[in-house]
């Protein structure tokens, strides 16, 4: 008998789906860049799911973002993957570099491009369906996408966060999208 519960209890792990969280990386601009990516229970691989980027602010990190945001409990029922980036530590606090020029925010957004790209190619992102958000700093980082990156976001949605002023006078979108 303990060997036919042994087995039920096997296969139904096997049959059973749970929610993911994939702590990665990839190589973007020469940089090794983290992120961490929530796919829910209910993501079916057969079905283009909508993707969610979860940027966090200045001085924070990735993590303390999914804590703060807590997406996931809604990813599980809507059904979004959710992908939370972390920013690069410069003089010793991590964030975005968008204050500065376009081209220093350029390597972040490149990352973003790259990182649509890496997920796109490992679940089955609905690449009509992808989403920014972001917290102060990484507000500031989902403006930049609309404007610098729009042909990959279809909207987004920015907590105390705006557009540094220098980056409003070059925002020239190919297509406007939903704030």
């Amino acid at each position: 008998m303990k060997k036919v519960v042994l087995i039920l209890c096997i296969c139904y792990a096997l049959v059973t789906k749970a929610q993911t969280t994939v702590y990665d990386t990839i190589v973007s601009g020469g940089v090794k860049r983290s992120y961490i990516l929530y796919v829910p229970a209910i993501y079916n691989a057969s079905h283009p799911t909508p993707l969610v980027f979860n940027f966090h602010g200045y001085t924070s990190t990735n993590s303390q973002q999914a804590f703060y945001a807590n997406f996931s409990p809604v990813a599980d029922t809507a059904n979004f993957i959710i992908v939370l980036p972390q920013g690069l530590s410069t003089g010793g606090s991590t964030g975005w570099s968008n204050f500065g020029s376009i081209a220093s925010a350029s390597g972040d957004i490149n990352f973003i491009s790259n990182l649509i790209d890496t997920l796109s190619t490992q679940y089955n992102v609905n690449a009509n369906r992808v989403y920014s958000t972001g917290m102060s700093n990484g507000g500031f980082m989902s403006y930049d996408l609309a404007c610098f990156l729009n042909n990959r976001f279809a909207a987004i949605a920015s907590v105390a966060g705006s557009m540094v002023s220098s980056h409003v006078t070059s925002c020239n979108p190919a297509r406007k999208i939903p704030v």
